[in-house]
Order: C-alpha cells, then structure tokens, then sequence
C-alpha cells in the first residue's frame, strides 16, 4: 500500500479572536501557496485514488484544492484524521480505507508522528512536515509499526517550484 499524507495549508493563526480552533479557515496567502504545492504533486503524478480528510476547515479546504488539481472525486471527510486521534489508532485504520492509494490531509503533530511510528516503530520525532508539504509511505505486507518506507518527502517550496 502506499499512502500521501499532505499537511493542510497556511491558516488563519491560532487564538484569533472570534475564530474557533475547528474553524480556522487558509489565509489568501495559505490558499495560493497550498494550490501551488497541489500543482506541484500533481506533475509527480503519483496515482492517488482516493483524498480523506480531516473533517476540519483548513483541511477541508486544502483537500479540495488537492482533489481539483489530481482531478479526484470530492474529498472524504473522516474522524480518524482529527488532531485528536492518536498516530497509532489512525495508522491502525488505514487498511480499512476504501482505496488503494489514498492521500490523507491532517495536522500536526499526528502526521509526523504517524511517518516516525511508520517507519520506526516510535511516534517520536523523526522529522516534521510543514504546513502544504507532503510524505508519501509505502508500507509491506504486514502494515504494522515500522512496516513503512518514506519514499517521499517534499518540503512546501519544493512543491510550489514543482508546479510553478
């Protein structure tokens, strides 16, 4: 299996007044950057089949930027990409996803730790994925922890030089 994990584009901040946390939407600035960065993955054209979603605005909003330039169906939006949701259980559900090749749109800190708990068997730190920048995994046969290759690892502007 191999799965794109793409972290949602540049938000309104944090803490601002009068904006819930759910409800923090991309900036002007964060829509143009995240659809660069979509124009970017699509050139590597990676087969995608399927986007899931944190059920979030921003990530909504970054998933349907991604699903109109890879020329995907609608976004899913799904719990088990809620910042709330462990790295373990969310890695735990990914069989269950109803795609041969999804790409997932979440938060931090869960997508770099779902890569570290992929690759290396601890959620701890191995490295950190910037806001419209992208992993791809692909896993062996047993999909357990550490079960996981990076195959891919895009930074935001080298996927905005991609599609420029």
């Amino acid at each position: 299996m191999i799965v794109g994990f793409f972290r949602h584009g540049p938000a309104v901040a944090r803490g601002t007044p009068g904006i819930p946390e759910a409800e923090r939407s991309l900036t002007a600035e964060g829509r143009k950057k995240t659809v660069l960065a979509a124009r970017g993955l699509r050139r590597l054209n990676l087969g995608f089949d399927a986007i899931y979603t944190s059920p979030l605005v921003r990530a909504v909003q970054t998933a349907e930027i991604l699903a109109h330039a890879l020329d995907l169906s609608k976004p899913q939006a799904v719990e088990l990409l809620h910042p709330g949701t462990s790295s373990r259980k969310m890695m735990a559900a990914l069989s269950g996803l109803k795609s041969k090749t999804p790409l997932l749109v979440g938060h931090e800190p869960m997508i770099s730790a779902s890569l570290s708990l992929a690759i290396c068997g601890s959620t701890r730190g191995l490295l950190q994925v910037k806001k419209a920048g992208f992993a791809l995994l692909q896993f062996d046969k047993s999909g357990g922890p550490a079960g996981g290759t990076l195959a891919l690892l895009l930074t935001p502007s080298a996927l905005r030089k991609l599609g420029s």
